[in-house]
């Protein structure tokens, strides 16, 4: 069962994306900010990570950086996820190591085939 690893600030946006992720299969662990998202990644070692952009604490940006710098998590896809769709906001996502953007709110019927390509 591939292991992911949401990063969300939004109690609302993470139970949505959890079970609508959990129904597809996958098993889920949430982080409520990117600090907190660093260290269950050490610990858990996901799959495959779904960094929200704009929290508190620590944003998905430097989060994502901070990630891709450990050599035991830099292999870990992290799929951006930001209602902020805009064209700057997706490369801004992709230079802090972010493989792909998700946009928000998230389509349930399709979530778990958009991050299936992504998975080891």
């Amino acid at each position: 069962m591939p292991r992911v690893l949401l990063v969300e600030d939004n109690a609302a946006n993470a139970y949505l994306a959890r079970y609508v992720l959990e129904a597809a299969g996958f098993e889920v662990d949430w982080a409520a900010n990117g600090q907190l998202g660093l260290e269950a990644a050490a610990a858990r070692r996901p799959d495959i990570i779904l960094m929200d952009l704009r929290m508190p604490v620590l944003d998905g940006y430097e989060a994502t950086r901070r990630l891709k710098a450990d050599p035991s998590l830099r292999d870990v896809p992290v799929l951006a996820m930001s209602a902020q769709a805009m064209p700057e906001e997706r490369a801004r996502a992709l230079a802090a190591g972010c493989a792909a953007h998700i946009g928000k709110p998230i389509d349930v019927t399709t979530l778990a085939d958009e991050i299936r390509p992504w998975l080891p």
